[in-house]
């Protein structure tokens, strides 16, 4: 009788009874809206006003710094410091009006006739980038603006002549043209990855762990003696997916509840961060291919999940301590770390050389074929890539399951790669 149903059903229901499982589901949505919501009120309660003391002899910038809820502009009463360079006077001035908290003075220079200046901001602690990325904005526009006057040209005659155009990309068909919707297919794509990436790594380690856990406790030996090891390590890896998808969709439950919450407390358009290109969202989202997306991102996601989980489930079979376990998880670990990097490189260009090499490779397919799958990929290389990976699991598996039936019952033993070949040969 086939036991992997039976070990699966075990390890699932053991699994969603823990008190770790309860705690992370309902943690995992909260911690997930913390995240959205804490830089919002983080950005409400930071009220501190910084004061500028501004020394401009030139009084060529009197109004170039327009005052704000963080930044408050004062010119410094005349005689305060030195028209031209700074002395030893002028530091002890400086000094003193650096007592009061949250003050700073800012010196501006004119070096030439072509309005080149010399701009230095002193303050007691280092400044943030945001003051000084502001002082360098007024300034360079207002230097802008008298170079235009002293050149006899006028201001919104210029600005009259700046164009800001749009692209708007499409994919030619044989049915016509059609708008790729570039914004929406990189966005999507970034999401997938980063969720194919936790899942992985979050629930193959599991799979890892659990198999370390009944070894250590000698539970193994009891398993072994009622079902295969490759039923018990199949039941493992197919039970804790289990386990996963489960879990996502209490937290996709969960989540939207948190968004509905998030729209009672009132926060406004204005206080979340605007997302750049076409704000047009929703129908964008509803151009997508979502016919073919959805279910070539669920198959690259369960089959880059048993992939490394097998993997995972070999490692654990081969130690005796998850300690023991780092020097053989990290080469498994590489290629998925690797393919997260490499998929903002993907995603600027989705056809070229590295994007279609690291999809059609089984180790980092997973992650960079759903990086591509939103912006169109031929069917061919969809069809190689899903074979490649398919082989490489039932590979995986095969692999896995040598080791696991010969590690599973080894204690005491330093891993080698020597001794996983060993236990591959093994009859």
């Amino acid at each position: 009788m086939n036991k992997i149903p039976l070990v699966a059903g075990r390890e699932f229901f053991t699994r969603i009874q823990s008190r770790t499982f309860l705690v992370m589901s309902l943690l995992g949505p909260l911690l997930f809206g913390l995240f959205i919501l804490v830089p919002v009120f983080m950005a409400q309660w930071d009220n501190e006003s910084t004061t500028v003391w501004i020394h401009d002899p030139s009084g060529n910038f009197d109004s170039a710094f327009a005052n704000t809820d963080g930044m408050k502009f004062q010119k410094l009463p005349q005689g305060t410091l030195s028209d031209g360079p700074l002395n030893a006077k002028d530091s002890a001035n400086i000094r003193e009006l650096l007592q009061e908290s949250e003050t700073g003075v800012l010196s501006l220079q004119v070096l030439d006739s072509t309005w080149k200046t010399n701009i230095a901001y002193f303050s007691e602690q280092s400044a943030g980038l945001q003051i000084t990325e502001r002082i360098e904005d007024a300034v360079n526009e207002r230097i802008y603006q008298l170079r235009m006057n002293q050149y006899g040209l006028d201001p919104q005659t210029i600005e009259s002549l700046k164009s800001e155009s749009d692209i708007k990309a499409y994919v030619w068909t044989e049915e016509g043209s059609q708008d790729s919707h570039t914004e929406m297919a990189t966005l999507l794509g970034f999401g997938a990855a980063l969720l194919m990436y936790m899942f992985i790594f979050l629930y193959g380690s599991m799979v890892m762990r659990g198999v370390i856990e009944e070894k250590a406790g000698r539970v193994m030996e009891l398993l072994i003696s009622t079902t295969s090891p490759f039923e018990l390590m199949m039941g493992k890896i197919l039970g804790i997916a289990s386990v996963g998808l489960f879990q996502f969709i209490l937290w996709i439950l969960l989540g939207t509840g948190i968004s509905t919450l998030i729209g009672t407390l009132g926060l406004t358009a204005s206080q979340v961060p605007e997302t750049p290109g076409n704000p047009d969202w929703m129908q964008m989202l509803g151009a997508m291919p979502w016919e073919s997306i959805v279910p070539l991102f669920l198959f690259y996601f369960l089959g880059g999940y048993f992939l490394y989980a097998a993997l995972f489930a070999a490692v654990g079979s081969a130690v005796d301590s998850e300690g023991d376990s780092q020097q053989l998880v990290m080469p498994i670990s590489m290629p998925i770390i690797l393919a997260f990097i490499a998929s903002q490189f993907v995603m600027q260009n989705p056809h070229g050389s590295l994007a279609f090499w690291m999809s059609m490779f089984p180790l980092t397919s997973p992650i960079v074929m759903v990086v591509r799958l939103p912006f169109g990929v031929p069917f061919w290389e969809i069809a190689l890539s899903m074979s490649l990976l398919v082989t490489a699991f039932v590979g995986s598996v095969w692999i896995a399951g040598r080791i696991f039936r010969v590690g599973v019952l080894m204690y005491g033993q330093k891993v080698s790669l020597g001794l996983l070949r060993k236990w591959l040969l093994y009859r």
